[in-house]
């Protein structure tokens, strides 16, 4: 399963219950964030070091293992907005992986007032990036693959976890 969207959007939030719904199942899950994935790269970071697609590489073929192994669900969790990027995501996944893609959005208004009430949050939390980025997606949204589309402003990320899981025939 793919989870994807704008910055703080609440994907990791929304990752995180659906983990336990489908653990609470007997289920075993992994979750894989590109981020982290990016984030093992030292200062001064993927991004300005110009490693920010071979992060998403390098998550790609780690999920694309755990997917191999006897797990029952993976959970990417990322900006897989661009065709390269999804490419780069799916390219090394088991050709019998059939992957679930949700999106989960919410307007820039929401995600910059939570970004900047997250204290771990650096360059998100700065108005310009977030809604440079908040923009980027809007504008590469429509070729995002969606199986499912959630309102993270309308839903909470339990509601949404559960509509996962039942897209999943679990729970």
């Amino acid at each position: 399963m793919v989870l994807t969207g704008p910055i703080a959007a609440g994907k990791n939030t929304v990752a995180e219950k659906l983990a336990q719904r489908l653990t609470d199942h007997g289920n075993t899950v992994v979750i894989a964030d590109v981020d982290d994935i990016a984030a093992m790269v030292g200062a001064p970071g993927a991004g300005a070091a110009g490693l920010w697609f071979a992060a998403h590489e390098a998550h790609g073929a780690l999920v694309g293992q755990w997917l191999r192994s006897d797990v029952d669900h993976v959970v990417a969790v990322g900006p897989f907005w661009t065709a390269e990027e999804q490419d780069a995501l799916v390219r090394t996944l088991p050709h019998d992986a059939a992957a679930l893609w949700v999106v989960i959005d919410a307007p820039v208004s929401v995600t910059l007032a939570r970004a900047q009430a997250d204290p771990t949050r650096v360059i998100s939390r700065d108005p310009a990036f977030h809604r440079r980025a908040h923009d980027r997606f809007r504008q590469l949204l429509p070729a995002i693959p969606a199986d499912k589309t959630f309102d993270s402003e309308q839903l909470t990320a339990d509601q949404i976890a559960a509509g996962i899981a039942h897209a999943l025939g679990v729970g």
